[in-house]
């Protein structure tokens, strides 16, 4: 669950670890974490509260570890506990600003994907595993992909609301993992949610790089999976699904890949969702991937009639 401290609280841990500060200003926050911004020292920062550090220790891996400029990361200042069950990043504020609309997102896309393709040309080779990795080691904990993507689901969908949405999960749960244990290994190193709230971009080029919690050791497909099942609902986020959908189109297999990407990331969505008990946020996933039960086309034809396809609240096919 999210944190839910107060701005004052927070800022006084800061001022506990860095003395004076000003500024204070509270940032559009994500998921599960808070975010605020400060100076202090002669330097913009950014304080990120939330209930887990894993994360947070990964972003100071990536700070460390990913090439500048063609993944520019902030510098990591600390990673601590500021309560029980309670940790805070503290990282350099980056410039720029985020993608709103389509035309930004169209223009700015083959930018965005020379960082989705210099993250995946990281050395891997020192390491083994797939999924998410230890930020030490960079080993990942599944023998195969396949088994980081059925990690991401629940055992079972049985507490769903009613039979048909549960049968649908778990076809949907079968087709994907199904395919994926078909599919060759592929290990490159993936940020798993590059969405337009997870950077930053000024002239042209993409400066800031944030939120490495999901990154993964596996498909690159992945990235392109999550701008996919998005598309329908997050203009910005469709521009980069169709860029990336054009340059993918030609490649052997890359239908049944992509589906069980879209469909393992919309499975992964609904369970978050469940787990929340926000069950409009429920149906809307379980429309986006209810007609991914079906044999796919490929890439160009029927984008909109089967990738992007979303129906209108009340009339999703549940049979």
């Amino acid at each position: 669950m999210k944190t839910t401290l107060t701005g004052e609280v927070v800022a006084q841990a800061m001022r506990e670890r860095h003395g004076r500060i000003s500024g204070w200003e509270q940032l559009t926050e994500g998921e599960v974490s808070q975010a605020f911004a400060f100076r202090a020292d002669g330097r913009d920062l950014v304080a990120r509260v939330g209930p887990r550090r894993e994360g947070f220790d990964k972003d100071a891996w990536a700070a460390r570890r990913m090439p500048k400029p063609d993944v520019p990361v902030p510098e990591v200042l600390e990673v601590g506990e500021l309560d029980e069950g309670v940790y805070c990043c503290v990282s350099e504020r980056m410039g720029g600003v985020h993608l709103e609309t389509y035309e930004e997102a169209r223009e700015l896309a083959p930018a965005v994907r020379a960082v989705i393709d210099a993250i995946a040309a990281a050395d891997l080779s020192a390491s083994e595993g797939f999924g998410s990795f230890d930020p030490e080691t960079e080993h990942g904990p599944h023998a195969i992909w396949a088994g980081h993507l059925r990690s991401l689901l629940p055992e079972t969908w049985d507490d769903l609301d009613g039979e048909a949405d549960t049968a649908l999960a778990e076809d949907l749960t079968a087709i994907a993992i199904g395919t994926a244990e078909a599919l060759p290994a592929t290990r490159r190193l993936v940020h798993g949610d590059l969405n337009p709230r997870n950077f930053t971009v000024e002239g042209g080029r993409v400066v800031g790089v944030f939120d490495w919690e999901a990154a993964v050791v596996g498909d690159p497909v992945w990235e392109v999976a999550r701008y996919l099942l998005w598309a329908p609902m997050l203009p910005s986020t469709r521009a980069q699904a169709e860029y990336d959908l054009d340059r993918l189109s030609a490649e052997p297999g890359i239908a049944e890949r992509m589906r069980s990407l879209v469909i393992v990331n919309g499975l992964w969505a609904l369970d978050f969702y469940r787990r929340q008990g926000r069950t409009d946020a429920m149906e809307l996933m379980l429309n986006r991937v209810h007609g991914f039960r079906e044999d796919p086309p490929d890439l160009v034809e029927g984008r909109d009639g089967y990738w992007m396809r979303l129906l209108k609240p009340g009339t999703r096919r549940t049979a």
